[in-house]
This record gives C-alpha cells, sequence and structure tokens, in this order.
C-alpha cells in the first residue's frame, strides 16, 4: 500500500443512519479509512445491519480499498447494539461464576456477529469495578476480584474468537477504580505500581497470555506509570502493554470523541499523539470534520517525519493482519440465510434465561420473607427509571400474578397491605427521594413484605433496612427481570454470589 493508504487504516469512523451515508462513504472511498463501528444509531435489526455491512463493503470494493473491519460495542447487560439475543450483564456472569456459561455466550454472540457482517467486538470488559462509586463500569465488570475478572474474561476472549469475532479487552490498564466516567471528564488512578501490577493489570496479564486480539486503551491517567499523559496518550503506559505484558496484538483507543481527550486537545492533535503512543488504531467518532481533521493531521504528521514511518507500517500492518486473520478478502459479504438461521434463536434465549437464573443472588432475607405470599405484588416507581418498573411489574404478571405499579411518594403507600418490591436504579445517579426512603423503613418494619431488587449494581441495597428482603439480579435485560420475578413468587431460585462487597449501612 501507499503510505496515504497505510495511514487510513489506522482509522475506524462512525457515522449515522441505517444504510452509508454520503460522509461515511467519502470517508471510506477518499480517506480510505480502514473500519467503521456501529452504535444504536445504525441499527434497526439483524437483516438491516446485515444490509448495512454489505453495502459498506460493497462502497470499499468499489473503490479498490481493503475490507472494512467493522467493530461493535456487544458486551451484555446495558451495553448492547445488535437486536439478536440480549445476555445479562457481565456482573450477572460474575455472580454465576460459570466459566461454561460465560463461553456458551460468547459463542452465541461471535455466531450473531459474523452473521451480520461485524468481526470487532469491544468485549470482554476486563476492569475489575473496586469502586462502588464507578459511574460508568458497575455491572460491565464480572466483579471487584481480579482472578474472577481474569479467569471469566479469558473464557470469553477464547470463546468468542473461536467463533470468528476478534476481542478486545477493555479498559487497559484499568477503568474500574474510577469515581468519574472518561465520557465526561479525566479520571486519575492514582495506585501505585505494585497495586496495579495486582489488581488491574492482572485480568489484562491473563488475556493476552490467552491471546486476546485487541486492548482497548483507557482515557485516564495513571501517574504511577505517566503523571502527565492519559493512557491512549501514553507512550509509557503502553510500554506496559508491550514490553511488560508481552502484548503483541492490535492496540485500539477509546472513542476520541469522549471529554477526556477532546476537552484538552484537538481532534488532530489528539490522534497523531496517540499514534505516537502506540495506538494502531483510532476510533476517530464524532462529527465528519473532526474525522477529517484527525485523519489528515496524522498524514501531515507522517509526512513530516513528527511520525515515523516504522510507527505507521507498523500499526497498519496489524490492522491488515487482523482483517487476513478474519479472512476479510474473501469472507467480508454475508447472506441473508446467515442471519435467519443465525441470529436470535429460541435456544439461544434460553441460554440467557439461564445464566440470568443462575445469576440471581439472594443478598439478604432475615425474615424470610421470600418466596412472597400468595395475591398481587405491588412494584414500587420511584427508584428506577420507569421502563424497569413496567418491566419487571409484566415479568411478574407473567408468573400469574396480580402486579400494580405503586409511587413511593405517595402518602398512602402504607396502605398497601400486601408485598411490595422496590426496583433500584440500573443506570448511574439513580437514587430513590428522602420520602421514598422513609416509605421504604416505615413498611420494613412493618408486618408487611418489603423486597428491594438491584437492577443495576447492588451496592444500593447496603442502605435498605435489614428486615427487607434483598436481591440482586445485575441488570434490566429481560432475562434478569424474568429472573427475578421468577424468584419473587418462588417459581425459581437464588443461587448466586455477590461479585463485589455491598457494604451495610443499614
Amino acid at each position: 500500500m501507499a503510505d496515504r493508504d497505510l495511514v487510513g487504516q489506522l482509522f475506524m469512523v462512525d457515522f449515522d443512519g441505517f444504510a452509508p451515508s454520503e460522509g461515511i462513504e467519502r470517508l471510506v472511498t477518499v480517506g480510505g479509512v480502514g473500519g467503521v463501528i456501529l452504535f444504536d444509531k445504525n441499527v434497526q435489526d439483524a437483516e438491516q445491519v446485515a444490509a448495512l455491512t454489505n453495502a459498506l463493503q460493497g462502497v470499499a470494493a468499489a473503490a479498490g480499498c481493503s475490507p472494512l473491519l467493522v467493530g461493535v460495542d456487544q458486551e451484555g447487560g446495558p451495553v448492547v447494539r445488535l437486536r439478536g439475543t440480549h445476555f445479562p450483564s457481565a456482573m450477572a456472569f460474575g455472580a454465576a461464576g460459570s466459566e461454561a456459561l460465560v463461553a456458551a455466550a460468547a459463542e452465541v454472540t461471535a455466531r450473531e456477529l459474523r452473521a451480520v457482517g461485524i468481526h470487532l467486538n469491544f468485549a470482554p470488559v476486563l476492569d475489575v469495578n473496586s469502586n462502588p462509586a464507578n459511574p460508568v463500569i458497575g455491572v460491565r465488570s464480572y466483579g471487584e476480584d481480579p482472578a474472577l475478572v481474569g479467569r471469566l474474561g479469558v473464557r470469553a476472549a477464547t470463546a468468542m474468537q473461536a467463533g470468528g469475532v476478534l476481542a478486545a479487552g477493555k479498559h487497559f490498564p484499568g477503568h474500574g477504580d474510577t469515581a468519574l466516567d472518561s465520557h465526561l471528564a479525566l479520571p486519575a488512578v492514582t495506585h501505585s505500581r505494585a497495586r496495579l501490577e495486582a489488581v488491574e493489570l492482572r485480568p489484562f496479564r491473563e488475556a493476552i497470555r490467552a491471546g486476546v486480539a485487541a486492548v482497548m486503551t483507557a482515557h485516564i491517567v495513571y501517574p504511577a506509570v505517566d503523571p502527565e499523559r492519559p493512557a491512549t496518550l501514553s507512550p509509557a503506559v503502553i510500554a506496559v502493554l508491550r514490553d511488560d505484558l508481552g502484548f503483541a496484538g492490535l492496540v485500539v483507543s477509546d472513542s476520541m470523541r469522549m471529554r477526556a481527550i477532546a476537552d484538552h486537545l484537538s481532534p488532530g492533535e489528539a490522534a497523531v499523539r496517540a499514534v505516537l503512543a502506540g495506538v494502531d488504531l483510532i476510533l476517530a467518532c464524532g462529527p465528519a470534520e473532526a474525522q477529517w481533521e484527525a485523519l489528515e493531521a496524522v498524514r501531515a504528521a507522517a509526512a513530516a517525519g513528527r511520525i515515523p514511518a516504522t510507527r505507521i507500517a507498523a500499526a497498519a500492518q496489524r490492522v491488515l493482519a487482523a482483517k487476513q486473520r478474519l479472512r476479510l478478502p474473501e469472507r467480508a459479504l454475508v447472506g441473508a440465510a446467515d442471519v435467519r438461521f443465525r441470529v436470535g434463536l429460541p435456544e439461544d434465549r434460553l441460554l440467557a434465561d439461564r445464566v440470568a437464573r443462575a445469576a440471581a443472588t439472594l443478598v439478604r432475607d432475615h425474615r424470610g420473607l421470600l418466596p412472597l405470599p400468595a395475591g398481587p405484588v405491588a412494584v414500587a416507581a420511584g427508584a428506577a427509571p420507569r421502563s424497569t418498573i413496567e418491566q419487571l411489574a409484566e415479568a411478574i404478571r407473567a408468573t400469574g400474578r396480580t402486579a400494580p405499579i405503586a409511587i413511593l411518594d405517595e402518602p398512602d403507600i402504607s396502605a398497601w397491605t400486601g408485598p411490595l418490591v422496590v426496583p433500584l436504579g440500573d443506570l448511574p445517579g439513580d437514587r430513590y427521594s428522602p420520602a421514598a426512603v422513609a416509605a421504604i423503613h416505615h413498611r420494613a418494619l412493618g408486618p408487611h413484605p418489603t423486597v428491594a431488587v438491584a437492577t443495576g449494581v447492588p451496592y444500593p441495597l447496603g442502605g435498605f433496612p435489614a428486615q427487607a428482603a434483598c436481591l440482586a439480579v445485575y441488570g434490566a435485560d429481560p432475562s434478569s427481570l424474568r429472573a427475578a420475578a421468577a424468584v419473587l413468587v418462588g417459581a425459581g431460585s437464588a443461587g448466586g454470589n455477590l461479585p463485589v462487597t455491598v457494604a451495610d449501612h443499614t
């Protein structure tokens, strides 16, 4: 390839729409970008995604370009793009603790992604969620134990890759102990290098030994390694990945549109510094002007000698090697039958239900409130998103129970004499109001059963009265809510174990 084409291979871009836009076509044909990442804004259903990726590959082929590497975030839980089988969150798998379930789910995910023309999955999350205040990782992590995260992360990555989709472990060297979201700010993890080795780096080291194809960097400062630059822009941090951990695969940046980067550098300068630091594939997300600025800035820096030709060549070669590994020159296009017979199969939904049932965790039930007695079960509104409340109520109704929705802040909530289920929010920052807290405490101290169900991270359960039963299902996906309903009415058991510590604040 010419130098100009080599630089294009270092970029994976996004765009708006369910079909190729004029902007993405120009980035491929004129800009020579090597890949595309899909988000919710690009996805209607599996058939449409397959048609979209085929159309994108057709654009590249007609222009004489290398086949496109198509990526996506299909983690499960709260982060899914393809409307196929919706598996529970990583933390649910952590609660279930089964490598077999992790591998089976990863195999299904790989089959579904490859069927619609997607080749690179930005998963598994290898962050160790040791900070209960973490606003962005939470249930996306397998838990707080680095051994558990490493063990399950390795099985996810190896099974995914055996199914023909490259896995990308993230977010190196670890996003689990932050109280800031790097989408919105620039966090720092201030632990010593010894602590980083023992906790944050351990899952990445194990995944690298197992052959994970790609690693995504974090937009976080790690002063013990580099006090000035976030990992994505730090030669020192990427040297830890390459030299200390021995990673020879594809280094991918997190989205360069995130404010941890975008608030401090222009798109062009940020991309140049990332390539200089050792990033092979830049996720240049955002407006087309920013994408073009990043692309041309790297080209200009390469032409001027600021970025050595050897650095460009090495990065491009890793991208092209990934495409060869996937056999994209012969297998870039997918067929309609691939979608029909490989995506959203009934047996795969049953697998998701098995995972959710194995994950459901009875955190405490001192009064033996579960299963709830026969009769109506009210679902409280006010402590979780409305969609979660309505879906949990519907899941309870599907078991044959009546399940009205009650507003916690209403003064007559105490008049409800039947069981009350309180779903806790599955979005960062969701908390119940002081009036709701008072209502919950009043009920929990009385004779009528009150049950809290954590449909996100389980940490808020520690603030519930000891008299309330507490159940964790680690997500608001359909399978997890069905598992919660089954435990509540006695149609299923809670066999999971907490993969994080829930401090008792009652």
